[in-house]
């Protein structure tokens, strides 16, 4: 399918080139379409003032007439076909080349009547076709025991349940497993095509992925594999991203106040509520009802002030019922250390917002 949109994207490139070439009149193709415009006779008035202009040249159907249009359509529908079948022509050649392995068809449908599972095996559960290709794929001594992590298990847990004689009625979430695990029966076009398939979901399961770029008609694979989630494949909070464990963000997270080794708490805490009551006035100041006012910048520091106020309130009954102890020292009661910070940031956020206010109100206008 790539390949087809490769070609079928080319050709009409090509096409609107040559259109536009030929009824431009001139060598520049895919620009706005001015030509020299219709020659006037020299008798017709107007035609000295008209020969040194440019009018935009007429539509296809003016200068070719409604048969050239359609000439032009059906060329372009030949030339599609003759690529399309020149490609089902060189699939067909590459049959023809092994025909003799019609025979190893034979021979896999008289190993398949001596496997008990794959017998009658319901158009429900998979197509024929499928099933072919799949065994084609798949190693022969993998038939009657076929690993956990290949479809074919799957498809074994299925036919050994449902079927002639057995169970008729298959639940929802039954059947909407095995179709989407259904492997695409584009990729199983030979064995190299499958171990690759196989290898792609075996990266998936281990919280690896191939690092693709999105291109035309597809994606382009660069060969790097990034390591996206732990050794355990359904813990949710493993999950690795650049943003959040790359080395730069590591660093960034370990330099801010609450994280940084060697701060005593008060430090960390008067660092914090500076950092807060500093930028917590702005909003109000510039967005508030009464910021065309001469107190704006006061309203806005009385605003941030609440909200360190509010801020701290809630840390200490955080403290107090949670009782962390991340910042407390041998001999504390819990939570001691995270409610000197708390205390302090209340101390940093009300210095923060005053420094603010100092400054917007000897330099602001």
């Amino acid at each position: 399918m790539p390949e087809f949109l490769n070609v079928s994207t080319t050709l009409t490139l090509a096409a609107i080139g040559a259109c536009t070439l030929l009824l431009a009149g001139d060598a520049l193709a895919f620009t706005s379409g001015v030509s020299r415009g219709p020659q006037l006779p020299p008798h017709v008035s107007g035609a000295s003032s008209l020969a040194g202009s440019s009018l935009p040249f007429a539509s296809a159907q003016e200068v070719m007439g409604a048969k050239g249009v359609v000439c032009f359509g059906m060329g372009f529908g030949i030339l599609m076909a003759l690529s399309r079948g020149l490609s089902q022509s060189r699939v067909s050649c590459k049959a023809s080349f092994e025909q003799p392995g019609s025979l190893v068809v034979k021979e896999k449908d008289t190993d398949i009547s001596k496997i008990a599972y794959l017998q009658d095996v319901p158009r429900t559960i998979i197509e024929k076709d499928t099933l072919e290709k799949l065994l084609k794929v798949t190693p022969r001594d993998q038939w009657e025991d076929p690993p956990e992590d290949t479809y074919l298990y799957t498809l074994k847990t299925f036919a050994e349940v449902y079927g002639p004689g057995k169970a008729t009625k298959m639940g929802w979430w039954d059947y909407f497993r095995l179709k989407v695990d259904l492997p695409d029966t584009a990729e199983l076009q030979d064995e190299e095509d499958a171990l690759y398939v196989s290898e792609y979901y075996r990266l998936m399961m281990e919280g690896k992925v191939p690092f693709a770029v999105p291109g035309p008609a597809g994606y382009w694979y660069t060969g790097a594999i990034i390591q996206w989630k732990g050794k355990e494949p359904f813990a949710g909070d493993q999950v690795q991203t650049l943003l959040e464990n790359g080395r730069w963000s590591k660093q960034f997270l370990s330099n801010l106040a609450f994280y940084r080794e060697g701060l005593k708490p008060w430090q960390r805490g008067l660092e914090i509520g500076m950092a807060h009551g500093y930028f917590l006035i702005g909003p109000f100041t510039s967005l508030g009802p009464l910021r065309n006012t001469p107190e704006a910048a006061t309203v806005g520091l009385l605003c941030g002030c609440a909200i360190v106020g509010i801020v701290s309130v809630g840390g200490l009954i955080f403290g107090s019922t949670i009782k962390p102890t991340r910042f407390d020292k041998p001999g504390d009661k819990p939570a001691a250390g995270f409610i000197e910070m708390i205390n302090w940031h209340a101390i940093g956020g009300l210095g923060g917002a005053g420094f603010a206010h100092a400054l917007i109100t000897i330099f602001g206008s």
